[in-house]
């Protein structure tokens, strides 16, 4: 059975889901990466944001794989959901939200403060 939802639910949905599992994260710099602010929940961040560019990478494992999978999202709407809700829950102005890749994972895992 196919189930039919309309974009704009789609969006609430996923916005949801983001607050519910991703809306407590704890932001943190350090002085290794010092463009970047940090958000990280336990040992794992989960999205970055690059000071000087705006870009703001989102992981992949955590949250863009979920997105995509479940909520059966292409990259674009991913991208959009994933800006709506750090601008309004992290309060980030101006971003550009990407899929973090491993390597940007591998990087950022069990940074400290």
């Amino acid at each position: 059975m196919k189930i039919i939802i309309t974009e704009n639910k789609l969006e609430k949905a996923a916005i949801s889901w983001l607050n519910k599992n991703y809306g407590d994260l704890e932001s943190f710099e350090t002085e290794k990466y010092p463009d970047y602010i940090f958000y990280k929940k336990g040992n794992d961040v989960i999205f970055d944001y690059n000071k000087k560019n705006g870009y703001v990478y989102v992981s992949y494992g955590e949250i863009w794989s979920f997105l995509s999978s479940f909520f059966s999202m292409e990259y674009e709407q991913i991208q959009d959901i994933t800006k709506v809700w750090v601008e309004e829950h992290y309060n980030l102005r101006g971003i550009t939200t990407i899929r973090g890749f491993k390597i940007n994972n591998a990087r950022l895992r069990n940074v400290t403060i």
